[in-house]
């Protein structure tokens, strides 16, 4: 985002490295909470490798922050993909197998899969978005739309030519949707079991499934 961009005494721009512990902080306090994969899977805390994840997508220049008097309102986390990217969160989570993290990796490198994003659409990178946080105080203003718009220019300001998000939840899915986003997979969470068939992860509802969705820039 070549600068940021003010209106309704909100300012949206791009998250630096330097502002990685405030991020992460507001993200304990309205994302994590609530985020279904976390709070569907014990323990309620994330892994200290989840948040390590996220933070390291900081050097890229595609994380967002939106500000209202300075004060963080909403942030998006989000990375740049390649098409190895399915083989690395198998990996990944084969290596962290036992752990949270490595279970919800799994459910993140099925859905890698079975999107086929780079196949479906012919391309050999993508933006994806990991994570959304809107303080519950901004719900209503559209700060999560907002934000969303904002990187999708920013996406094709960089030269992505697709934004891909796994939504774990139903309202970021149909936000999504409603965005214009395409659903390309559906992972119904009692599908997704161990070795014995015990649902592995087991959200609140009306969070049902993971949908993978993604969108042409």
């Amino acid at each position: 985002m070549s600068a940021a961009t003010k209106s309704d005494d909100f300012e949206i721009r791009v998250c630096g490295v330097e502002d990685g512990d405030r991020m992460m902080e507001f993200l304990l306090e309205h994302y994590y909470r609530e985020e279904p994969l976390t709070a569907g899977c014990a323990p309620p805390e994330p892994d200290e490798k989840d948040k390590q994840f996220l933070l390291s997508n900081l050097p890229h220049g595609t994380c967002l922050l939106m500000l209202h008097n300075d004060r963080i309102v909403a942030a998006a986390v989000a990375g740049p993909k390649e098409a190895n990217a399915v083989d690395d969160l198998f990996e990944q989570a084969a290596q962290l197998a036992g752990t949270k993290w490595g279970r919800i990796l799994g459910i993140l490198a099925i859905a890698e899969r079975d999107a086929n994003v780079f196949k479906r659409y012919g391309v050999d990178k993508a933006l994806h978005l990991h994570a959304i946080g809107v303080d519950s105080q901004m719900r209503g203003r559209a700060a999560g739309q907002r934000l969303i718009n904002a990187l999708v220019a920013l996406g094709k300001e960089l030269g992505y030519p697709l934004l891909t998000a796994d939504c774990s939840s139903f309202y970021s899915s149909r936000l999504m949707q409603r965005l214009g986003f395409d659903v390309v997979n559906r992972i119904p969470y009692t599908d997704y079991v161990d070795d014995a068939g015990e649902q592995i992860v087991r959200p609140p509802e009306p969070h049902l499934a993971l949908e993978t969705v993604a969108l042409r820039l």
